[in-house]
Parts: structure tokens; C-alpha cells; sequence
């Protein structure tokens, strides 16, 4: 397995007695992250935290930081969630149906 390109931006959090680790979006010292709308701060993070090098790439993560200038254009960016979450009566319909 490749590493992680931007294992240099892994954060340890402590809380409590236990310790957490994350990739902090600030560390990349970019000023268009702020810039960014949360849901794809959330698809940056996304990005950042599987980035291998073969599925996801350093240039994926441009892609989505330069969301700016090529939110209207059809370009692809890599989504692996780690949780899909459902509103229950969407499956309550489902169900029903």
C-alpha cells in the first residue's frame, strides 16, 4: 500500500484519556480552504484522509480545492464515504412501496 502524501498534516487531538488522530484541513496552509463550502470541505477531508496515490490522487485534491474555479465545469473528483447515513422515513417508504 502507498503511503499517505499528506500524512504530514495527521493531527493528534487529545480528549480526555483518549487520544484521536485527523487530518487538519488548516495545516495545509491554503488560503481556499476557508473559502470553501463545508459540504466540500467534507469531500476534501474525504480526499486528503484516503489519498493513496493510485485511486485517489495529489491531483484530486487540487481538484477539489480549486472548487471555485471548476465547480462549473464537468470535472471528476474521487468520493470513498465512510458513512452513508439515510433519513429513516426514506426507508420507511422504501419499505412501504
Amino acid at each position: 500500500m502507498a503511503s499517505n502524501p499528506f500524512d504530514k498534516l495527521l493531527t493528534e487531538l487529545k480528549i480526555g484519556e483518549e487520544q484521536y488522530k485527523y487530518y487538519s484541513l488548516s495545516a495545509l496552509n491554503d488560503p481556499r480552504v476557508e473559502k470553501l463550502p463545508f459540504s466540500i470541505r467534507v469531500l476534501l477531508e474525504s480526499a486528503i484522509r484516503n489519498n493513496d496515490g493510485f485511486v485517489i490522487k495529489p491531483e484530486d485534491v487540487e481538484k477539489i480545492l480549486a472548487w471555485k474555479t471548476t465547480s462549473n465545469q464537468s470535472v471528476e473528483i474521487p468520493f470513498m464515504p465512510a458513512r452513508v447515513l439515510l433519513h429513516i422515513l426514506l426507508v420507511s417508504h422504501a419499505l412501504l412501496i
